[in-house]
């Protein structure tokens, strides 16, 4: 059986590796650019692999609700995730466009895994105190989210990006096999759920609801901050100062997971969604129109406090109002169609834009209106079903 101790600690390390892809695209648009890939297909890539995570994730999700194979599931998208990073280290010597995609796909595949799989695995050994094992678990994630592009760019500054990205790779697909073996003797707690059990109606109108509203939130947090680094490159001239960037903004989001993680324990998922959705748009909105770069990065610090607490509020929020048999299904369609699938469509937006010409900025605009309308709707949540 395993301990709750070492749940934590390598559900933690997965979703620290997991999360530290999640900036690497976007980071690596600047060093295409300088090989002359356009905009229009860096973000059609950006979507792709975004999009096929979501589409992917409740298929997981189903699977594992119904399975004792948690842990070889988590080694699967991780491992998927460092090959993705070694085909892009070599499609910067040849192939380009080929092995862009593959590696977006095998991107993709891989972090449809993780967060379904890792919410359910903490919410099985915490029971009602897993908000706060969600918030130190998320707080991990973040931190691999922020550590990453810089990360990589001094890889990529010492060993050129080739060598640089495969470095990267080779330490990914070593970390998989090291945390398949630290969840060895996971189990579930609840009984497996049976092929043909049914979800009851109150439950789907639920999750449908809170799915719209988190599709609405994700395709402004992930547009925006997909195309983060290519908006301070714009400003500041310089790859390096936007990896810099990207590093010290996602700090925020190291200690928005568990202090959100403690709030949706304490006061329910419904009034930490509204919170964090409230101060990311005012955060933003003040990192929009800021142009120094020390105060625009602490600006930014808060906006990702707040965005990226998805993790603990959404999850927790699902597993203090779900069957238990049915909770990694339903994380999946939280996570994989609202915040995966609504991120693809707002990467889709800001490219759209970028196709016609149109300033970052102004594409930035409105995905702050769909943000806005997600609030709005957030009365209608129930605090339980």
């Amino acid at each position: 059986m395993l301990s709750r101790i070492r749940g934590l600690t390598f559900t933690s390390m997965a979703h620290f590796l997991n999360d530290g892809t999640f900036l690497i695209f976007p980071l690596l648009i600047v060093y295409y650019e300088e090989i002359h890939v356009s905009d229009v297909i860096l973000g059609t890539v950006a979507v792709l692999y975004t999009l096929l995570s979501g589409i992917l994730s409740p298929f997981i999700g189903d699977f594992a609700d119904k399975s004792e194979k948690d842990s070889l599931l988590i080694m699967t998208g991780i491992l998927l995730e460092g090959i993705a990073m070694v085909s892009f280290a070599v499609s910067f010597r040849t192939l380009t466009y080929p092995l862009m995609m593959l590696g977006a796909i095998l991107l993709g595949i891989g972090q449809a895994f993780y967060h379904p799989i890792g919410g359910s695995i903490l919410s099985n050994l915490f029971g009602k105190s897993s908000g706060r094992a969600l918030g130190i678990n998320g707080s991990a994630g973040s931190v691999g989210r922020s550590l990453m592009p810089s990360l990589v760019s001094f890889l990529i500054l010492l060993f050129t990006a080739i060598y640089g990205l495969l470095i990267y790779g080779v330490i990914m697909i070593v970390g998989a096999v090291v945390i398949r073996l630290g969840l060895e003797g996971y189990s579930k707690a609840t009984r497996l759920r049976k092929p043909k059990e049914k979800l009851e109606r109150q439950f789907v109108r639920f999750i449908i609801l809170l799915g719209v509203m988190v599709f609405l939130r994700s395709m402004f947090i992930t547009g925006v901050t997909t195309f983060t680094g290519k908006y301070v490159f714009s400003i500041y001239h310089s790859a390096f100062l936007a990896g810099i960037f990207l590093t010290i903004g996602f700090i925020g989001s190291i200690f928005g997971q568990p202090f959100f993680g403690f709030l949706t324990e304490k006061r329910g998922g419904k009034f930490s969604f509204i919170l964090s959705s409230v101060m990311s748009l005012i955060f933003f909105v003040i990192f929009l129109y800021l142009k120094q770069f020390y105060i625009s990065a602490i600006i930014y610090t808060f906006f990702t406090f707040s965005a990226f607490s998805s993790f603990p509020v959404l999850l927790g929020y699902v597993s203090q109002v779900f069957p238990k048999t049915f909770v990694t299904v339903a994380n999946s369609y939280v996570w994989g169609i609202g915040v995966t699938v609504g991120g693809a469509l707002g990467n889709a937006v800001v490219t759209a834009f970028l196709a016609y010409n149109i300033p970052l900025s102004t594409s930035f605009i409105v995905l702050m209106v769909l943000a806005f309308l997600s609030l709005v709707m957030t009365p209608l949540l129930p605090k339980k079903v």
